[in-house]
């Protein structure tokens, strides 16, 4: 087996450089400089673990370290690390794809109880110091779908359905899924909005999704509905959502992810009526690094026997 040199981003701390270096006495790894810039000693590297390195370092980087025929992005997603030289170069993606599903599956489904007891109208009149009544809704009646049936949908899932929810969802190959009642072709999407009392968006962020959930796709929703985005905010149209939100179209809304990070406080969104604003913070975990590397270093071991890698980009146009 010949000799690895990895690069590393910086945000990979000493404890975990440590354990790389214990599982892989025999690999080199290389601990990239400020603004992606490759000692000497890491020029010759082959291989490239992406951790919150923005695209132009991870650009700078990869020029920079001509070798490199593996990238492996600590997201769950491939968008945040589809620079040029990754397709130019033919240079193998792969992604963190089960790191943060159970962190924003856990997350999902308190934002799923938190709108049916309505509780953001509750909030909103402690604030008000005014004695509100409301009329929660019971999870067992509620039925989600979930606009891709991934593992962050599949994670959703299976939390909903041990609380008596009935769930389906939309998947670009549709095949009966575990966890879920129905899974329907993505085409079928406004026959999923028709269906749910609470919609789950948690699909990739591709050319096809973005701006998936417009006015029209809000419109197909019941009145009563409740939309939950914790996959990449251009999935969702935010003035057409703020409109939905202000003229009853559905009946509330949460959102994890932006258009614009942080949410300027010039965003309609803060003041729209049945909304919650989290700060992308559904994926985090004092576990996740761990799940991270995790992943590394198993498609390292398949990296370095000449192995398929796994969760790995098949098609850069269609961004999955």
């Amino acid at each position: 087996m010949s000799p690895t040199t990895v690069l590393l981003s910086p945000k990979v701390g000493d404890d975990h450089r440590e354990r790389l270096h214990d599982g892989f006495p025999d690999v080199r790894f290389v601990v990239l400089g400020e603004g992606g810039s490759v000692p000497p000693e890491g020029v010759g590297a082959t291989a490239l673990l992406r951790v919150a390195l923005t695209k132009p370092d991870l650009s700078a980087a990869l020029l920079a370290a001509p070798s490199v025929r593996w990238v492996h992005t600590s997201t769950a997603g491939f968008d945040w690390a589809m620079v040029p030289e990754i397709t130019e170069r033919g240079i193998v993606l792969t992604r963190s794809a089960a790191s943060y599903a159970i962190p924003i599956g856990e997350f999902t489904l308190t934002l799923i109880a938190a709108l049916a007891k309505r509780l953001p109208e509750l909030a909103r009149a402690q604030r008000d110091r005014r004695w509100a009544s409301v009329e929660p809704l019971e999870l067992a009646d509620l039925t989600v779908g979930v606009v891709g049936a991934g593992g962050i949908g599949r994670e959703v899932a299976w939390r909903c359905r041990a609380l008596g929810m009935r769930v389906i969802a939309t998947k670009r190959e549709p095949s009966p899924q575990e966890h879920f009642d129905d899974v329907l072709p993505a085409s079928a999407l406004h026959d999923l909005l028709a269906l749910s009392d609470v919609v789950v968006v948690a699909c990739p962020l591709t050319p096809e999704t973005h701006g998936l959930i417009d006015a029209r796709a809000l419109a197909a929703m019941r009145s009563t509905a409740y939309l939950i985005n914790v996959a990449r905010g251009p999935i969702v149209v935010e003035a057409d959502l703020v409109e939905a939100l202000r003229t009853g179209t559905i009946a509330g809304a949460a959102m994890d992810a932006f258009d614009e990070e942080p949410l300027p406080d010039t965003s309609p969104l803060w003041d729209a009526p049945n909304f919650v604003v989290t700060p992308h913070t559904s994926f985090k975990s004092p576990r996740n690094l761990h799940r991270i590397l995790a992943e590394f270093e198993d498609n390292l071991r398949r990296f370095r026997a000449g192995q398929p890698l796994a969760n790995a980009l098949r098609d850069a146009a269609l961004g999955y």
